[in-house]
């Protein structure tokens, strides 16, 4: 299932280092795009990478 333009921008930000919002990032950890470590630090998954052209940042 492709995902929506809200959920692309929150995989961006993420890849970017911008804040994101809890909820947004428990959504990207809960579907696998992102892993959060304990300090709180969160970093995309290669299946969240996939979803993100560097290019664009």
């Amino acid at each position: 299932m492709p995902l929506t333009d809200e959920q692309r921008r929150i995989l961006i930000d993420i890849n970017a280092t911008r804040p994101v919002s809890d909820e947004d990032a428990n959504w990207a950890v809960k579907a696998g795009y992102a892993a959060q470590a304990e300090d709180g630090d969160i970093d995309l998954t290669q299946e969240g990478r996939r979803h993100v052209d560097s290019s664009t940042l």
